[in-house]
């Protein structure tokens, strides 16, 4: 089989190359504590600020613009050209469970970020970085004189509070986030002089600068030091009394939430933040929330004139993606990639967008499967967990799904059969993993299903389990998730498990009540489309069962393997070895040697066939008005890859 051209080589190659055209002749990004290229403040010939913040500095309610960036703002060159201030970028939610979509779009400022190629971590919050050989020391050099949104001063001693006064206090965290992990230890955070910081680990943390890259909304740049320690009852003997005053039952319960970050910090809008703009009121109260431009934001366009663009962003809260999809059809979302830009729609929206004004954009995909099935392994009912856990069960559930009907009916013969395994552009592309058990072939299924020991029927035809019942059990899916296909595909593959024998319920279900079912094992089984096709090293929970509150498989063999053994279900050998690779993995300075050892990973992966898929994920879009501008045409849409605040939300503009 002839290899596809690497997406990701296309993508880097076409987005520098725009991106250099619109530089000035060096580098704007530089690795070296002390570069001079990162860009100045602007001139006194080049002043540029939002007219709404120049008014209030002539007011004296505002510092004048020198005095609110930092010496060296970072400089984000825009993607078509200088754009104008004014207006708001129209966008919208639907139920609870679409929040989190608020820190992929609003909240990416981390220390360090990714590039639009998803070759290289560059700096962000910190003006440069550095690291050792092993991979053991991490130092960041922050910007002199960046400040939060309130006017306060952005330091060290705030990320060093956030680490090890949140991150690493027992009460608040009980586990300290793995990304700070390695070797069993937290890392020691060292406050190296005013304006650098470093983080040392016990053992080699390889993957240290691509994960803190991926984060959303990172803890280290969101937890402002002089807000929370007032609530802090390491810092304030009255701090249950003061949370009390602001509605919190104690000071634990104010700091856990509103320095959530997927959750609190949209309905704390009194915490300062780093963000190019912030919340007018809570999430929650009302049927949209709204955000108006930070007047410390600290990032400026490359003429010098201070960033957002935009005055404001707003999301109405919608009840359902019908209501969304009259509103993009009637021009009154500028910009959108989620629930409504499904298959199925794409007629709709390309026969309408000239009366409606817009345009597509194409997002390349991390996912690996349209649908990927997940009978739970660890399934708390001791049948049906023995009836999952034959490897010839699941084979001959594969064999019974007709994958061509499916690509034809819901997926407008898009896409070809696949199974859990990376994309063909992947570094660790597999053809006989993607394609095993993919065959419609109903003689196979039925053999592997008796081997696996249930050939006796009832007067229906269902197959009995170990205990002499018919062969029944549940698959959750979300509801709310923007994923229409999968409950779509999953009523006919109910269907085609039917005709040999094996009955299937469906149940949809709101997507914050699922997650929390798949996060405490109390499901039969479950389908999601998932990730890491692409980004496989860094996304592995698909290939070996590290949890996730998408990842429904085996949630009681993650927790033995968090837990050291203490919880959860100990896993077979083959798995074992997994999480052993796995931890090898973490701890691994070569990159070379961290693809390698992926690979057994993935061997086993094969050999295990822990789920079954359906189909190649099918690519993916968006639209935008025509006249939001600064929009990329095409980028990455992935777990680890914070999109839209990787293509700079802050540098769009709507074009009068």
């Amino acid at each position: 089989m002839t290899r596809r051209m690497d997406r990701r080589q296309v993508l880097m190659t076409s987005g520098m190359l725009s991106i250099a055209a619109a530089l000035p002749g060096c580098s704007f990004f530089s690795f070296d504590p002390g570069s001079e290229d990162q860009g100045a403040p602007p001139s006194a010939k080049n002043t540029g600020e939002a007219p709404s913040l120049a008014e209030l500095v002539k007011q004296s309610k505002l510092p004048p613009l020198r005095e609110r960036l930092p010496d060296k703002p970072l400089v984000v060159a825009p993607v078509e050209r200088i754009g104008a201030y004014g207006g708001q970028w129209r966008n919208a939610l639907i139920g609870p469970g679409d929040a989190f979509r608020l820190g992929y779009t609003l909240a990416y400022e981390n220390l360090v970020r990714w590039d639009l190629s998803w070759k290289k971590v560059i700096p962000n919050v910190a003006e440069s970085f550095t690291s050792n050989e092993d991979g053991t020391r991490f130092e960041f050099r922050l910007r002199e004189g960046m400040k939060w949104s309130d006017g306060k001063p952005f330091t060290v001693d705030d990320i060093v509070f956030a680490y090890e006064d949140v991150l690493l206090d027992k009460e608040i965290s009980p586990e300290p986030p793995p990304l700070f992990v390695s070797g069993d230890k937290p890392a020691q955070v060292e406050k190296v002089d005013e304006r650098t910081v470093a983080f040392v680990f016990a053992e080699t943390n390889g993957l240290f600068l691509d994960r803190l890259a991926s984060e959303t909304s990172n803890a280290l740049t969101r937890i402002p030091r002089h807000y929370f320690q007032k609530y802090h009852k390491k810092y304030n003997p009255t701090a249950d009394a003061d949370a009390r005053a602001k509605g919190y039952d104690s000071w634990l319960a104010l700091v856990q939430a509103e320095g959530d970050a997927f959750g609190g910090l949209w309905q704390a809008p009194d915490v300062p933040r780093l963000h190019a703009w912030l919340p007018k009121g809570p999430l929650g109260k009302g049927t949209r929330i709204t955000f108006d431009r930070n007047p410390y934001y600290w990032k400026t366009d490359d003429e010098g004139n201070q960033l957002p663009y935009l005055d404001g962003v707003v999301f109405d809260l919608v009840s359902d993606a019908q209501v969304l999809l009259l509103k993009v059809l009637k021009g009154e979302i500028d910009m959108i990639d989620r629930h409504v830009t499904t298959t199925e729609n794409k007629p709709v929206l390309a026969r309408d967008r000239e009366s409606a004004g817009y345009r597509f954009f194409d997002l390349v995909p991390d996912k690996l499967n349209t649908m990927t099935i997940m009978l739970n392994l660890t399934c708390p009912d001791p049948v049906k967990r023995k009836i999952f856990g034959s490897r010839d069960f699941r084979i001959g559930l594969s064999y019974a799904i007709n994958r061509d009907e499916i690509i034809r009916a819901v997926h407008a013969r898009q896409g070809e059969p696949w199974q859990v395994a990376p994309t063909a552009e992947s570094e660790f592309y597999d053809e006989e993993m993607a394609k095993q058990y993919t065959e419609y072939d109903v003689d196979l299924a039925n053999r592997h299903l008796d081997k696996a020991g249930f050939a006796e029927r009832n007067g229906d035809g269902v197959r009995l389990g170990p205990d002499g019942e018919p062969i029944r059990f549940t698959v959750q899916v979300g509801s709310g998730a923007g994923k229409p296909h999968l409950a779509d595909s999953l009523e006919m593959v109910r269907s085609h498990w039917r005709e040999v024998g094996i009955e299937a319920n469906v149940k949809p279900e709101d997507l914050t009540l699922f997650n929390e079912r798949l996060s405490s094992n109390a499901i039969d089984a479950t389908v999601w489309d998932g990730d890491g096709g692409l980004d496989v090293m860094r996304t592995p929970a698909y290939y070996l069962p590290l949890g996730g509150n998408t990842t429904g498989y085996a949630e009681g063999w993650a927790q033995w393997y968090h837990s050291k053994g203490e919880a959860g279900m100990r896993p077979p050998a083959p798995t074992r070895r997994q999480f052993a690779l796995y931890d090898e993995m973490l701890t691994e300075a070569s990159a070379d040697q961290r693809a390698a050892l992926m690979k057994e990973i993935l061997a086993i992966t094969k050999g295990e066939f822990y789920m079954i898929g359906i189909s190649t994920a099918l690519p993916g879009y968006g639209v935008a008005k025509n006249d939001f501008r600064n929009m990329v045409a095409e980028t990455f849409f992935a777990a680890n890859f914070p999109y839209p605040g990787v293509t700079n939300p802050e540098q769009y503009f709507l074009d009068a």
